[in-house]
Order: structure tokens, then sequence, then C-alpha cells
């Protein structure tokens, strides 16, 4: 098995890190509005929504903490994974019951947006990508040009991500779909 070079495990596991850490701070901001966007879902029963929703923010707080170090980072990037994967379910299960208006709680306190069969690409693509991170990296040091390399490379993909979600959200409302 060929080990994965650190500056591609440290960009995945910093990409990873501002996701979930941003997620989870945006839940915690609006709490009522993601508990109800929880419970939207209906893939739990009510009564375990007061369990559910702090133990779902708490998971992203974990996966985002865990996957920075090196020794704790494929713990992260499993749990990273296990959450975008469960995302990805709901998301499906809503879409085959044809409940398409339910909003995702995916973009924080200010912003709503519907839940569409891109989501579940784009979350499948992510368990994906941040699983990278728990494959064993090469033993070398990192060096002053990594460190570069590691800060702009991680800049770039979280505006591309940015981006990307942004022209997602237009073209949703262009079509008056929210």
């Amino acid at each position: 098995m060929h080990a994965l070079d650190p500056v591609v495990s440290w960009i995945v596991a910093l990409g990873a890190a501002v996701l979930f850490g941003s997620s989870a701070v945006h839940k915690l901001r609006d709490w009522s509005r993601f508990t109800g966007a929880l419970a939207d879902y209906r893939v739990l029963p009510a009564r375990m929504l007061p369990l559910a929703a702090p133990v779902i923010a708490g998971l992203e707080v974990a996966a985002a903490v865990l996957i920075l170090p090196p020794a704790t980072r494929a713990a992260g990037a499993w749990l990273a994974a296990a959450l975008l994967a469960c995302y990805a379910g709901a998301i499906a299960v809503n879409l085959h019951r044809g409940r398409t208006s339910i909003d995702c709680g995916c973009l924080g306190v200010s912003q709503r947006r519907r839940i569409g069969p891109g989501m579940v690409v784009r979350n499948v693509a992510l368990c994906a990508l941040v699983l990278l991170a728990a494959w064993p990296q090469a033993g070398r040091g990192l060096v002053a040009l990594d460190v570069l390399t590691i800060a702009a490379t991680s800049g770039v993909c979280a505006l591309l991500y940015l981006a990307i979600e942004t022209l997602a959200s237009n073209a949703l409302a262009a079509r008056g779909v929210r």
C-alpha cells in the first residue's frame, strides 16, 4: 500500500475541520432551526430528537478536532465520513419519499435550501475525499514550501467550495426553488 504525502493529508484534514467546525457553529448559533430541520427529515422518532441533536452537533465538533492532529486523524476522518454518509442517506431517503421541500439544514442561520440529488452526490464525494486523511502518511517532515502549499491550497479549496455552493443556491433561487 502506498503512503499519502503529508501535504495532501493536511489539506484534506484542514478542509474537513473547517467544514465540520463551521457546521457545528451554525447548529449551535441557531439551535431551534437545526432541531426543526432535523425533525423535518423524519428519520428519527420524535422522542429521540432532544438527544440526537446535541449528539450530532457534538460529533461534528469531535470530527473537526480529531481530524487535525496526525495521531487522531484517522479516527476523525472515519467519524467525518460516517457523518457525511448519514447525511447523504437521510437526504436520499427523503428524496425517495418525495419530500423535496424540506430545508437541508446545512447552510447556516440565515440561509435555507431545499434538499436535492446534488446534495447526496456532494456528501458522498466529500465522504470519499475525507477518507484520504485516514490513509497512512509518508514518513517525511514538512518543509516551509509544504506549509505554504497547504495554506494556499486550503484557501483555494475553501473558496471553490463556497463558489460551488453559492452557484447551486443561486440556480435554485433562479428557478424559484428555495
